[in-house]
């Protein structure tokens, strides 16, 4: 664990951060500018197809080299339990509320439990 977590405050600054890189990894995932049907017609049109569209697939996770303090960050995060690491990306990666995060994650029963599993997820990452 990174030294620098020494209070809540610090953990949450932290996990923010760490929400604001993989949401917008995610964001910028996007779709390829051809669909599907698109490309069958070309094919069918024109007997082949002409250009490598394979960077436009190449969006897997093994692809991203996320910066040291993340890589941290998430390091520790996969560490936690399944209910703690959830309620973290409900939260700090989608932007959802306690009560969004219990109808989103099946395995919470409601939100008061969302908020146990949120602390339960903070307090872990202290050093």
């Amino acid at each position: 664990m990174i030294d620098s977590r020494q209070n809540i405050k610090q953990v949450r600054g932290e996990l923010k951060v760490w929400g604001r890189y993989w949401a917008l990894k995610e964001e910028t995932q996007g779709y390829a500018k051809k669909s599907n049907v698109e490309r069958i017609k070309e094919c069918c049109l024109l007997g082949g197809i002409f250009s490598s569209d394979a960077h436009l697939y190449s969006h897997g996770a093994d692809s991203i080299s996320p910066p040291d303090h993340i890589a941290q960050i998430t390091q520790d995060i996969e560490a936690l339990s399944s209910s703690c690491r959830k309620a973290l990306v409900g939260k700090y990666i989608k932007g959802m509320s306690p009560k969004e995060i219990a109808v989103w994650a099946d395995e919470f029963s409601n939100k008061h439990s969302v908020e146990f599993w949120l602390a339960r997820a903070e307090r872990g990452l202290l050093v």
